[in-house]
């Protein structure tokens, strides 16, 4: 076997390891092949374009004998590896596209190579370009490149096609001033470095990416098509001074009015794709109290007057259609999901969603300590209470009250203290300017080992009693007569069946015909 090799090698011809490389040849190049095997001499004449497309080729071994092809186009086989190719000085066009390719060969003799396009295949990474100074187009998209290298020498580049790669970074192509295309889509790129050095840029496709800024094409004025949907960017670059504009894609960022009604000027527009955007500003979770003011408000197209707004919580509210939406005092019943949507009559597809103001409404105080002490109870001067209330919220100036739950002779304080209280139930509240408040439910006990006195003189203090007991209750003068019949629990207010009020002396209580205590009336 080794001798036969041998010899074929001295014949000028070699074996072509890959049966339907070999027929292809065959079929389409018989002039190449002598017999079963390729005619080294005749592969080394051959000048024309070498098409190789969809022929389930899976090694090109013998290639490298075809030392002065024009173009190689081995395209949708099932290729996993080139051979050094480094002896085809005189290639000018390799077409590689759909295989299983993980890497190309070393291309620093392929000085003359003006295209290269090796889409869909599974490159990882590169060989140096450095030397392909006449190198116009170069198609690398559907692979999973990272990084690309050195590309600052190819000056001649006109078509960078590199897009859904999975790229961590993209060089600056400022030294690529001849580009026409740039295709950088779906590269989890960012920022495109270099972009205003390219003044003769007439397409742009970055889409599906994070790019947040191209403001650096604002001085171009060669662009013909930009399509940078599905982005982040939060502006546009100046679009007006490129008189030959006719496509532009820019849905699905974080755009505005203010940023895309420039564009209705551009007579040239044919494609304009606009709509829709991402929500405006950030989903916002706030808690207010009640009584409190809230005022909602967006910031964006602060100079767009043609806009108009509508304002929702669960439903629209009605009337309401400006920038900002406020209530002068909130209730309860304001809690909610509020968000705005707005529209413009020049751009009808698009409408903007602000993101939800989640609001919360509280209670306008909330209590964070409080005592309520009774720091002396006489018989005859009622009780003095002495009350401390520390408040979360609310609105100065505070008043405090006693309200009896029998009767009603409020007794009011601006400090919360009190004095001359009389026994029983009161309800004890703390108001501040905007009525907000708290309620205690207190009790101030009768003093022991005293009968109870009331000074029913309309001063609010002790001017009754109540007579806590349940039952058939009634008023006995010293005189054993009945003044008064009641039912309790009841407050006495020192008055007599006919509503007079009683002569000062003392009297007794009884309920159930049972004396529960002896009472004075002090007039």
């Amino acid at each position: 076997m080794l001798i036969s090799i041998t010899v074929a090698s001295a014949q000028g011809t070699y074996v072509i390891q890959d049966v339907n490389f070999k027929n292809k040849l065959q079929s389409s190049y018989p002039w190449v092949m002598t017999g079963n095997q390729l005619n080294i001499t005749a592969a080394g004449m051959f000048t024309n374009d070498l098409i190789l497309t969809g022929a389930n080729i899976s090694n090109l071994d013998g290639i490298q004998y075809f030392t002065s092809v024009f173009k190689i186009d081995a395209s949708f086989n099932n290729l996993t590896a080139l051979p050094n190719i480094s002896s085809l000085t005189q290639l000018k066009y390799l077409y590689v596209n759909f295989n299983r390719l993980t890497q190309l060969p070393d291309l620093s003799n392929q000085t003359n190579l003006v295209e290269i396009q090796a889409t869909t295949n599974a490159l990882t990474s590169l060989p140096s370009l450095t030397n392909l100074v006449n190198l116009n187009n170069l198609f690398l998209t559907n692979n999973k490149l990272t990084s690309l290298p050195n590309i600052s020498t190819l000056v001649n580049l006109k078509y960078l096609i590199i897009g859904n790669n999975p790229f961590t970074s993209l060089p600056d192509f400022s030294p690529n001033v001849q580009l026409l295309e740039l295709h950088v889509h779906q590269t989890n790129i960012s920022q495109i470095t270099g972009l205003a050095q390219l003044t003769k840029l007439t397409k742009l496709y970055c889409w599906e990416n994070s790019i947040t800024d191209l403001s650096a094409l604002s001085d171009n004025t060669t662009l013909t098509g930009l399509f940078a949907f599905s982005n982040k960017l939060r502006s546009l670059p100046t679009l007006t001074n490129k008189p030959n504009l006719n496509s532009v894609e820019v849905e699905k960022n974080n755009l505005t009015f203010e940023d895309l009604l420039p564009l209705k000027t551009v007579t040239t527009l044919t494609d304009f794709s606009y709509s829709p955007q991402d929500s405006l500003g950030t989903y916002t979770q706030n808690t207010i109290r009640s009584q409190q003011p809230l005022s909602l408000s967006i910031t964006e197209d602060a100079g767009v007057s043609s806009n108009t707004y509508t304002w929702y919580k669960n439903a629209a509210l009605s009337g309401i259609t400006t920038r900002a939406f406020s209530i002068n005092k909130t209730q309860v019943t304001d809690k909610g999901k509020y968000y705005v949507s707005i529209k413009n009559p020049n751009l009808p597809l698009l409408t903007l969603t602000h993101r939800i103001w989640n609001i919360e409404v509280t209670d306008c105080i909330d209590l964070n300590a409080f005592s309520f002490d009774v720091s002396s109870n006489e018989c005859s001067g009622g009780a003095t209470v002495e009350t401390a209330v520390v408040l979360n919220g609310g609105t100065a100036p505070y008043t405090y009250a006693l309200i009896p739950f029998y009767n009603t002779d409020t007794i009011r304080s601006s400090t919360g203290d009190f004095t001359q209280v009389p026994p029983g139930k009161y309800t004890f509240t703390v108001r501040d300017a905007n009525n907000c408040g708290i309620d205690s439910v207190q009790t101030i006990p009768k003093p022991k080992a005293c009968d109870p006195v009331i000074t029913p003189n309309g001063d609010a203090h002790m001017n009754s009693y109540f007579i806590e007991q349940s039952g058939p209750a009634k008023i006995v003068d010293m005189g054993g007569k009945t003044i008064l019949q009641l039912t309790a629990p009841a407050v006495w207010y020192g008055t007599k069946a006919d509503g007079t009020l009683a002569d000062a002396g003392y009297y007794v209580i009884i309920v159930n015909n049972k004396k529960i205590t002896n009472i004075t009336v002090v007039r």
